[in-house]
């Protein structure tokens, strides 16, 4: 396997062969594969497949490397809106350095607001239930990736699972935070949404109840009923607006009778307590074995996205759990052809990733390194705003 050296940052070239040889096996065979070492524990790995014709960018990320860690960032850190994937790792403003990244979760093109759960240091700005995409109204949930406060990687099909603790030790569902299925429903509506909470588009009347927040963890919030229950849009101000549609108005209307409530937070299945979630689909790789086929019917991925060849972006890890990939595939371009998700999958295995997902790709695939955006996006007008992104950090003590 031929491999060309780019000018390193850190390291000889003697620990550049070192890397090469641990981290790629054996039975890849690449065209060129180039490798270079962005920070402690993370390297950079450029590689050309002339029959795909493939170009794939690979940013290994040590887990277990001290002071190495993944953030989860929203655009312009707010709910709604779009921003590109160089622009959030700009503004990172610590702790610690954003020295890469890569866009993350499907969104919506006209808002920016993602489609899976968002964890952010712990927090759940928007927990689902169920998936929350204009291509899937069934009953389903999409792979995501997890990562908790010991930077161990986790792939599943992750649902909120959130309760109201009432002050008798009753526990009352939440049917999600931030988002709002279209059926009865009870939702938690936050600050992390904005200033208000949203407008009907469904037709459904929403009974509100307006909270003030007292206290506060990545778990935990406390609250009390901050005035009477209402129709009309409510100020998300003074904390939080907790919402019903349906049946569950009822369930409101009793929860409005009490002064304090407090609301526990976390995903099922419940892995670990999460720092990271970003969201994306299908599963591809699991236990070293594509499982695409099988993923494109669990998750209802449309032929035309699975079988065809686009530009694709993806996170997975090794099988200890140890190292982490992100992976983007340039493609639309007759030097750089993409990839359908079996050749993702096949892909990711030859990288060395044990367990694998797919991002959202196509014209969003960006990954950013120092800056500099080390891809190329299919976009005409180049590197496309996307609603998130998933940063690789690293503090600057170990820089």
């Amino acid at each position: 396997m031929p491999i060309s050296s780019w000018a390193l940052t850190s390291g000889s070239l003697v620990g550049l062969f070192l890397v090469a040889a641990f981290t790629t096996p054996a039975r890849a065979q690449w065209d060129s594969s180039s490798v270079r070492t962005v920070a402690p524990g993370v390297v950079h790995r450029r590689v050309v497949v002339n029959s795909g014709p493939w170009r794939i960018n690979v940013l290994e990320v040590n887990l277990r490397h001290p002071g190495v860690s993944l953030r989860g960032v929203r655009a312009n850190d707010a709910f709604l809106t779009r921003e590109t994937v160089s622009s959030m790792a700009a503004r990172y403003k610590g702790p610690g350095q954003a020295v890469a990244g890569i866009n993350g979760d499907f969104f919506n093109v006209r808002t920016g607001e993602s489609e899976n759960n968002v964890v952010i240091e712990g927090h759940v700005s928007k927990g689902v239930t169920l998936a929350d995409s204009p291509h899937d109204k069934g009953d389903n949930l999409y792979s995501q990736l997890g990562i908790d406060w010991r930077n161990r990687p986790y792939i599943d099909r992750f649902g909120l699972f959130a309760r109201i603790l009432m002050p008798n030790g009753e526990l009352i569902q939440l049917d999600g935070i931030n988002f709002r299925p279209d059926t009865s429903a009870l939702v938690l509506y936050t600050r992390a949404m904005g200033d208000s909470s949203p407008p009907d588009t469904t037709g459904s009347r929403s009974l509100m109840l307006p909270l003030r927040v007292t206290e506060e963890s990545a778990a935990t919030m406390a609250f009390e009923v901050a005035g009477d229950l209402t129709e009309e849009r409510m100020p998300l101000t003074p904390g939080a607006v907790l919402a019903a549609t349906g049946s569950a108005r009822v369930t409101l209307q009793r929860i409005a009778r009490e002064k304090q409530l407090r609301v526990v937070t976390d995903l099922d299945p419940a892995r670990a307590r999460m720092r990271t979630v970003r969201g994306g689909r299908p599963r591809v790789v699991e236990k070293g074995l594509s499982v695409v086929e099988r993923s494109d019917s669990v998750e209802r991925t449309a032929h035309a996205f699975s079988a065809r060849r686009h530009p694709r972006a993806a996170a997975g890890f090794s099988r200890d759990s140890s190292t982490l990939f992100l992976i983007t595939v340039d493609g639309r371009r007759p030097t750089e052809a993409g990839m359908t998700l079996a050749e993702l999958a096949k892909a990711m295995i030859d990288l060395g990733v044990y367990e694998g997902m797919n991002f959202d790709g196509g014209g969003s695939t960006t990954m950013v390194i120092q800056g500099r955006v080390v891809n190329r996006p299919s976009d005409e007008n180049g590197e496309r705003s996307v609603g998130s992104g998933l940063l690789v950090i690293v503090h600057r003590e170990d820089r």
